[in-house]
């Protein structure tokens, strides 16, 4: 428990040291996301958008810890018997938890290669079922029924994973490409969560 306090107060003194050189910024992005796993090749990409807010702590001269607080869509479009097509929205709170690593340039940005996890909760989501001219929709995080008929369980709202993205850095902006590659399963034996993101942002 010791150890864990000193590590606690280690990262806060660092934050303390460097608050002079934190650097905070307002992202938003756009890209596409789909499903991996056994019997969801063939799905679909779906375009969706990101919005965030994050902060860059120096820790040595080229190397930052990265976190902050994104809200992040993502789902899948596949097919299921006959003619069915179904759509799974979801929209996640999301806090990345990144190594970055700037190297300088003989321009006026640098190169950031960022690396790590992520962790997220999901908030809520919309899930569209169209069979010939009939669309249904529910929830998607949570159970659904027809005539007391469970069709749909909804999806554990953890999600966790491996994120990392490339990010010119300007002085006042940064341009970039995210991608989450998901880890947690969406329900026991189902797909992860795949991700890729072109975002722009402004720092201050």
């Amino acid at each position: 428990m010791k150890k864990l306090y000193l590590l606690v107060l280690c990262v806060l003194s660092a934050m303390f040291v460097n608050a002079q050189e934190t650097m905070w910024n307002f992202k938003i992005g756009l890209g596409a996301s789909s499903w991996m796993g056994d019997g969801y090749g063939p799905a679909k990409a779906l375009f969706n958008q990101r919005i965030g807010v994050g902060v860059d702590i120096p820790l040595t001269g080229w190397v930052s810890f990265q976190t902050g607080l994104n809200w992040t869509s993502k789902g899948a479009k596949y097919s299921l018997m006959g003619d069915t097509k179904q759509t799974v929205n979801q929209n996640y709170f999301e806090m990345p938890i990144l190594a970055a690593f700037h190297i300088g340039t003989p321009k006026n940005f640098d190169v950031v290669i960022a690396g790590g996890g992520y962790i997220g909760c999901g908030i809520v989501g919309k899930t569209e079922q169209k069979t010939d001219d009939v669309t249904s929709s529910w929830a998607t995080f949570n159970d659904a029924c027809l005539n007391n008929v469970k069709i749909w369980d909804g999806l554990r709202r953890f999600d966790a994973g491996i994120q990392a993205g490339v990010n010119l850095d300007f002085r006042h902006y940064l341009v970039g490409i995210e991608g989450e590659f998901g880890l947690a399963r969406m329900w026991k034996h189902g797909p992860r969560n795949l991700a890729i993101f072109a975002t722009v942002g402004y720092k201050f």
